[in-house]
Protein backbone atom coordinates (compact mmCIF):
# COMPACT_ATOMS: atom_id res chain seq x y z
CA UNK A 1 0.00 0.00 0.00
CA UNK A 2 1.16 3.85 -0.53
CA UNK A 3 2.71 4.82 2.45
CA UNK A 4 0.92 7.94 3.73
CA UNK A 5 3.30 10.77 4.41
CA UNK A 6 2.92 14.31 6.17
CA UNK A 7 3.89 17.17 3.54
CA UNK A 8 7.08 18.62 5.10
CA UNK A 9 7.93 22.00 3.48
CA UNK A 10 11.74 22.84 3.28
CA UNK A 11 11.78 26.69 2.91
CA UNK A 12 15.10 27.32 1.47
CA UNK A 13 15.85 31.03 1.74
CA UNK A 14 18.23 33.48 0.36
CA UNK A 15 18.04 36.60 2.52
CA UNK A 16 20.65 38.30 0.24
CA UNK A 17 18.70 38.50 -2.68
CA UNK A 18 17.27 40.88 -4.33
CA UNK A 19 13.49 39.62 -4.95
CA UNK A 20 10.59 40.00 -2.49
CA UNK A 21 9.59 35.81 -2.78
CA UNK A 22 11.43 32.65 -2.94
CA UNK A 23 9.79 29.65 -5.46
CA UNK A 24 9.12 26.55 -3.46
CA UNK A 25 8.96 23.43 -5.50
CA UNK A 26 7.49 20.21 -3.91
CA UNK A 27 4.94 17.21 -4.38
CA UNK A 28 1.09 17.20 -2.94
CA UNK A 29 -0.82 13.87 -3.46
CA UNK A 30 -3.71 13.82 -5.71
CA UNK A 31 -6.34 11.21 -5.29
CA UNK A 32 -7.05 8.36 -8.14
CA UNK A 33 -10.10 9.64 -10.39
CA UNK A 34 -11.84 6.37 -9.01
CA UNK A 35 -11.46 4.91 -5.48
CA UNK A 36 -11.17 1.13 -5.13
CA UNK A 37 -12.75 -0.47 -2.49
CA UNK A 38 -10.37 -1.38 0.81
CA UNK A 39 -11.32 -5.02 0.42
CA UNK A 40 -9.77 -5.22 -3.09
CA UNK A 41 -6.00 -5.94 -2.47
CA UNK A 42 -5.08 -7.86 -5.57
CA UNK A 43 -5.41 -7.69 -9.38
CA UNK A 44 -5.47 -9.38 -11.72
CA UNK A 45 -4.76 -7.45 -15.50
CA UNK A 46 -6.54 -9.43 -19.07
CA UNK A 47 -5.99 -8.45 -22.81
CA UNK A 48 -9.98 -8.77 -23.58
CA UNK A 49 -9.17 -6.11 -27.09
CA UNK A 50 -10.21 -7.72 -30.30
CA UNK A 51 -7.58 -7.95 -32.81
CA UNK A 52 -6.96 -4.11 -34.63
CA UNK A 53 -5.69 -4.37 -38.47
CA UNK A 54 -7.08 -1.84 -40.60
CA UNK A 55 -5.59 -0.97 -43.73
CA UNK A 56 -5.79 2.42 -43.27
CA UNK A 57 -4.51 3.68 -39.42
CA UNK A 58 -1.29 5.70 -41.25
CA UNK A 59 -2.15 8.59 -43.55
CA UNK A 60 0.20 11.23 -44.89
CA UNK A 61 -0.45 14.19 -47.01
CA UNK A 62 2.70 15.88 -48.48
CA UNK A 63 1.94 19.73 -49.71
CA UNK A 64 -1.64 18.67 -49.79
CA UNK A 65 -2.23 15.08 -51.06
CA UNK A 66 -2.53 11.55 -49.95
CA UNK A 67 0.25 9.17 -50.03
CA UNK A 68 -0.46 5.90 -49.42
CA UNK A 69 1.62 4.35 -46.62
CA UNK A 70 2.89 0.51 -46.05
CA UNK A 71 -0.18 -0.70 -43.40
CA UNK A 72 2.16 -1.97 -40.24
CA UNK A 73 0.29 -3.77 -37.92
CA UNK A 74 1.41 -3.11 -34.05
CA UNK A 75 -0.22 -6.79 -32.82
CA UNK A 76 1.60 -6.07 -29.73
CA UNK A 77 0.28 -2.83 -28.63
CA UNK A 78 -2.02 -4.48 -25.82
CA UNK A 79 0.82 -6.43 -24.48
CA UNK A 80 2.84 -3.25 -24.22
CA UNK A 81 0.23 -1.17 -22.76
CA UNK A 82 -0.35 -3.72 -20.00
CA UNK A 83 3.08 -4.46 -19.07
CA UNK A 84 3.74 -0.59 -18.83
CA UNK A 85 0.66 -0.74 -16.75
CA UNK A 86 1.94 -3.97 -14.30
CA UNK A 87 5.29 -1.85 -13.79
CA UNK A 88 3.84 1.06 -12.78
CA UNK A 89 1.32 -0.53 -10.25
CA UNK A 90 4.14 -2.41 -8.52
CA UNK A 91 6.11 0.75 -8.55
CA UNK A 92 3.62 2.28 -6.22
CA UNK A 93 2.81 -0.24 -4.29
CA UNK A 94 -1.18 0.51 -4.00
CA UNK A 95 -2.04 -3.39 -4.52
CA UNK A 96 -0.38 -6.23 -2.33
CA UNK A 97 -0.14 -8.15 -5.46
CA UNK A 98 -1.20 -7.46 -9.34
CA UNK A 99 -1.08 -9.85 -12.04
CA UNK A 100 -0.97 -10.03 -15.52
CA UNK A 101 -3.11 -13.10 -17.45
CA UNK A 102 -0.58 -13.79 -20.46
CA UNK A 103 -4.20 -15.12 -22.48
CA UNK A 104 -5.96 -13.44 -25.13
CA UNK A 105 -9.89 -13.76 -24.64
CA UNK A 106 -10.89 -11.97 -27.49
CA UNK A 107 -9.39 -13.82 -30.70
CA UNK A 108 -9.91 -13.20 -34.34
CA UNK A 109 -11.13 -16.72 -34.82
CA UNK A 110 -13.65 -16.68 -32.40
CA UNK A 111 -14.06 -13.05 -30.66
CA UNK A 112 -15.49 -9.54 -31.92
CA UNK A 113 -14.99 -6.20 -31.54
CA UNK A 114 -15.39 -4.88 -27.58
CA UNK A 115 -17.02 -8.76 -26.71
CA UNK A 116 -17.10 -8.57 -22.85
CA UNK A 117 -15.83 -11.42 -20.77
CA UNK A 118 -18.62 -13.68 -19.19
CA UNK A 119 -18.78 -13.57 -15.29
CA UNK A 120 -17.78 -17.15 -15.34
CA UNK A 121 -14.75 -16.36 -16.90
CA UNK A 122 -13.77 -13.08 -14.87
CA UNK A 123 -14.48 -15.38 -11.48
CA UNK A 124 -12.38 -18.42 -12.98
CA UNK A 125 -9.74 -15.97 -13.56
CA UNK A 126 -9.69 -14.59 -10.61
CA UNK A 127 -9.58 -17.56 -8.89
CA UNK A 128 -6.90 -18.70 -10.96
CA UNK A 129 -5.04 -15.48 -9.66
CA UNK A 130 -6.23 -15.70 -6.15
CA UNK A 131 -7.29 -12.08 -7.40
CA UNK A 132 -9.99 -9.83 -5.75
CA UNK A 133 -10.29 -7.90 -8.73
CA UNK A 134 -10.18 -8.06 -12.74
CA UNK A 135 -8.95 -5.41 -14.84
CA UNK A 136 -9.70 -5.79 -18.60
CA UNK A 137 -8.35 -3.89 -21.37
CA UNK A 138 -11.49 -4.54 -23.59
CA UNK A 139 -10.58 -2.29 -26.65
CA UNK A 140 -7.24 -0.85 -28.09
CA UNK A 141 -7.11 1.05 -31.77
CA UNK A 142 -4.17 3.46 -32.96
CA UNK A 143 -3.15 5.20 -36.15
CA UNK A 144 -0.90 7.52 -37.57
CA UNK A 145 -1.11 11.38 -39.72
CA UNK A 146 1.98 12.72 -41.44
CA UNK A 147 1.48 16.64 -42.90
CA UNK A 148 4.57 18.00 -45.00
CA UNK A 149 4.41 21.76 -45.88
CA UNK A 150 6.40 23.34 -48.39
CA UNK A 151 7.08 26.80 -46.80
CA UNK A 152 9.76 27.80 -49.84
CA UNK A 153 12.68 28.11 -47.69
CA UNK A 154 12.16 24.58 -46.00
CA UNK A 155 9.94 21.85 -45.99
CA UNK A 156 8.33 21.32 -42.30
CA UNK A 157 6.26 18.08 -41.09
CA UNK A 158 4.36 16.66 -38.15
CA UNK A 159 3.65 13.11 -37.19
CA UNK A 160 0.72 12.77 -34.89
CA UNK A 161 0.48 9.10 -33.30
CA UNK A 162 -2.93 9.00 -31.70
CA UNK A 163 -4.60 5.53 -29.42
CA UNK A 164 -7.81 5.26 -27.96
CA UNK A 165 -8.61 2.24 -25.41
CA UNK A 166 -10.92 0.80 -22.89
CA UNK A 167 -10.81 -0.12 -19.46
CA UNK A 168 -13.19 -2.29 -17.41
CA UNK A 169 -12.35 -2.91 -13.55
CA UNK A 170 -14.64 -6.20 -12.02
CA UNK A 171 -14.79 -7.68 -8.89
CA UNK A 172 -14.02 -10.81 -8.44
CA UNK A 173 -16.08 -12.55 -6.58
CA UNK A 174 -19.64 -10.92 -7.38
CA UNK A 175 -17.95 -10.39 -11.06
CA UNK A 176 -20.14 -6.86 -10.82
CA UNK A 177 -18.66 -4.07 -13.04
CA UNK A 178 -17.04 -1.49 -10.51
CA UNK A 179 -15.53 0.69 -12.71
CA UNK A 180 -15.52 1.73 -16.55
CA UNK A 181 -13.82 4.60 -18.61
CA UNK A 182 -11.52 5.21 -21.77
CA UNK A 183 -8.50 6.76 -22.48
CA UNK A 184 -7.37 8.38 -25.88
CA UNK A 185 -4.00 10.51 -26.18
CA UNK A 186 -1.65 12.00 -29.21
CA UNK A 187 2.15 12.13 -29.37
CA UNK A 188 3.61 14.43 -31.66
CA UNK A 189 7.09 15.10 -33.52
CA UNK A 190 7.90 17.52 -36.20
CA UNK A 191 10.72 17.91 -38.11
CA UNK A 192 12.41 21.05 -41.00
CA UNK A 193 14.40 19.87 -43.68
CA UNK A 194 15.41 21.38 -47.00
CA UNK A 195 12.94 18.47 -48.39
CA UNK A 196 10.28 15.94 -47.71
CA UNK A 197 12.67 12.90 -47.02
CA UNK A 198 14.87 15.46 -44.65
CA UNK A 199 11.82 17.01 -42.74
CA UNK A 200 10.79 13.50 -41.58
CA UNK A 201 14.22 12.05 -41.13
CA UNK A 202 14.12 12.54 -37.31
CA UNK A 203 10.58 10.55 -36.76
CA UNK A 204 10.24 7.12 -35.26
CA UNK A 205 9.17 4.40 -37.68
CA UNK A 206 5.65 4.21 -37.07
CA UNK A 207 5.91 0.62 -35.21
CA UNK A 208 8.30 2.67 -32.48
CA UNK A 209 5.84 5.74 -32.83
CA UNK A 210 2.74 3.23 -31.72
CA UNK A 211 4.53 1.40 -29.05
CA UNK A 212 5.48 5.15 -27.47
CA UNK A 213 2.19 5.63 -27.02
CA UNK A 214 0.97 2.51 -25.67
CA UNK A 215 3.80 2.86 -23.00
CA UNK A 216 2.63 6.36 -22.29
CA UNK A 217 -1.38 5.19 -21.83
CA UNK A 218 -0.18 2.37 -19.76
CA UNK A 219 2.12 4.63 -17.85
CA UNK A 220 -1.18 7.66 -17.57
CA UNK A 221 -4.13 5.19 -16.33
CA UNK A 222 -2.36 4.10 -13.22
CA UNK A 223 -3.59 7.71 -12.06
CA UNK A 224 -7.33 6.49 -12.34
CA UNK A 225 -6.77 3.84 -9.97
CA UNK A 226 -3.92 4.87 -7.50
CA UNK A 227 -3.19 8.32 -5.71
CA UNK A 228 -0.24 10.26 -7.38
CA UNK A 229 2.29 12.51 -6.65
CA UNK A 230 2.34 16.30 -8.82
CA UNK A 231 4.73 18.81 -8.60
CA UNK A 232 3.71 22.23 -7.62
CA UNK A 233 5.04 25.44 -7.29
CA UNK A 234 4.32 27.85 -4.33
CA UNK A 235 5.79 31.55 -4.03
CA UNK A 236 6.78 32.20 -0.34
CA UNK A 237 6.99 36.48 0.12
CA UNK A 238 10.47 37.48 2.45
CA UNK A 239 10.55 41.03 1.70
CA UNK A 240 7.97 44.14 1.62
CA UNK A 241 8.14 44.70 5.44
CA UNK A 242 11.07 44.38 7.77
CA UNK A 243 8.80 41.39 9.65
CA UNK A 244 8.99 39.50 6.37
CA UNK A 245 13.04 39.04 7.13
CA UNK A 246 12.65 37.97 10.12
CA UNK A 247 10.05 35.64 9.53
CA UNK A 248 12.57 34.11 6.78
CA UNK A 249 15.37 34.06 10.03
CA UNK A 250 12.51 31.40 12.24
CA UNK A 251 12.20 29.78 9.07
CA UNK A 252 15.52 28.91 8.03
CA UNK A 253 15.72 27.22 11.85
CA UNK A 254 12.93 25.50 11.07
CA UNK A 255 10.52 27.44 13.50
CA UNK A 256 7.29 27.69 11.82
CA UNK A 257 4.97 28.77 14.80
CA UNK A 258 7.76 32.20 15.38
CA UNK A 259 7.60 33.11 11.28
CA UNK A 260 3.40 32.56 11.64
CA UNK A 261 3.13 34.93 14.52
CA UNK A 262 5.40 37.79 12.61
CA UNK A 263 3.31 37.01 9.45
CA UNK A 264 0.05 37.56 11.62
CA UNK A 265 0.72 40.34 12.90
CA UNK A 266 2.13 42.31 9.48
CA UNK A 267 -1.45 40.74 8.39
CA UNK A 268 -3.21 43.02 11.06
CA UNK A 269 -0.76 46.17 11.04
CA UNK A 270 0.26 46.44 7.18
CA UNK A 271 -1.03 47.81 4.26
CA UNK A 272 -3.42 45.78 1.71
CA UNK A 273 -0.71 44.38 -0.45
CA UNK A 274 1.31 43.87 2.57
CA UNK A 275 -1.46 41.63 4.23
CA UNK A 276 -1.75 39.82 0.97
CA UNK A 277 1.65 38.61 1.43
CA UNK A 278 1.39 38.09 4.87
CA UNK A 279 -1.91 35.75 4.35
CA UNK A 280 -0.18 34.15 1.57
CA UNK A 281 2.86 33.00 3.54
CA UNK A 282 0.53 31.71 6.70
CA UNK A 283 -1.55 29.63 3.69
CA UNK A 284 1.64 27.39 2.99
CA UNK A 285 2.65 27.09 6.30
CA UNK A 286 -0.92 26.06 7.04
CA UNK A 287 -0.90 23.37 4.13
CA UNK A 288 2.56 22.45 5.29
CA UNK A 289 1.43 20.95 8.09
CA UNK A 290 -1.68 19.43 6.77
CA UNK A 291 -4.36 22.03 7.82
CA UNK A 292 -6.09 22.31 4.37
CA UNK A 293 -9.69 24.02 5.38
CA UNK A 294 -7.07 26.62 7.51
CA UNK A 295 -4.77 27.35 4.36
CA UNK A 296 -7.66 27.51 1.82
CA UNK A 297 -9.23 30.27 4.19
CA UNK A 298 -5.61 32.27 4.21
CA UNK A 299 -5.34 31.74 0.89
CA UNK A 300 -8.86 33.98 0.26
CA UNK A 301 -7.66 36.25 2.54
CA UNK A 302 -4.58 36.55 0.61
CA UNK A 303 -6.46 37.06 -2.76
CA UNK A 304 -8.89 39.21 -0.93
CA UNK A 305 -6.39 42.00 -0.19
CA UNK A 306 -4.80 41.93 -3.47
CA UNK A 307 -7.88 42.67 -4.95
CA UNK A 308 -8.89 45.64 -2.69
CA UNK A 309 -9.47 48.35 -4.62
CA UNK A 310 -6.61 50.91 -5.30
CA UNK A 311 -3.69 48.10 -3.92
CA UNK A 312 -0.60 49.17 -4.81
CA UNK A 313 0.88 45.36 -6.46
CA UNK A 314 1.09 43.53 -9.95
CA UNK A 315 -0.94 41.57 -11.98
CA UNK A 316 1.53 38.34 -10.98
CA UNK A 317 0.59 38.61 -7.07
CA UNK A 318 -2.84 38.73 -8.06
CA UNK A 319 -2.85 35.80 -10.03
CA UNK A 320 -0.81 33.48 -8.26
CA UNK A 321 -3.18 34.35 -5.08
CA UNK A 322 -6.02 33.44 -6.68
CA UNK A 323 -4.09 30.22 -8.18
CA UNK A 324 -3.02 29.60 -4.83
CA UNK A 325 -6.49 29.50 -3.40
CA UNK A 326 -8.05 27.84 -6.34
CA UNK A 327 -5.16 24.62 -5.59
CA UNK A 328 -5.85 24.56 -1.99
CA UNK A 329 -9.42 24.17 -2.05
CA UNK A 330 -9.06 21.68 -4.68
CA UNK A 331 -6.28 20.02 -2.04
CA UNK A 332 -9.19 20.57 0.80
CA UNK A 333 -11.83 18.71 -1.65
CA UNK A 334 -9.42 15.96 -2.54
CA UNK A 335 -8.74 14.92 1.28
CA UNK A 336 -11.76 13.32 1.46
CA UNK A 337 -10.71 10.91 -1.35
CA UNK A 338 -7.45 10.70 -0.39
CA UNK A 339 -9.00 9.35 2.95
CA UNK A 340 -11.08 6.74 1.14
CA UNK A 341 -8.11 5.89 -0.88
CA UNK A 342 -5.52 5.41 1.71
CA UNK A 343 -7.42 5.60 4.67
CA UNK A 344 -7.48 8.99 7.42
CA UNK A 345 -3.88 10.56 7.27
Amino acid sequence: MIKKCSIYLLFLLVLVSCKSYELMHYDVLRPANYSVPPQIKSIVIVDNAYPFNPDNAHIAQVMGEDVRLDTVRVDTITTVIINQLYEDLNLRRFFDTVYVDTLKYNTEEFGKPMQQLSQGQIIDICNKHNADALLSLDAAVYGTKIEVHDMEVEYYATMDVYSAVNWHLFDGYSSEALYQTSQQDTLYWNGVGVDVQSSVSSFPSLKEATVEVGHYLGATFVDKLVPYWEPVTRKLYISGNPQFVNAAEWLSKDERYEAEKLWGFVYEHGNSREKGKAANNIALSMEARGEFFLAMEWAYKSYQAFQTHGVVGNAEERRTSRELYVDLVRRYRDQKKLDEQLGPQ
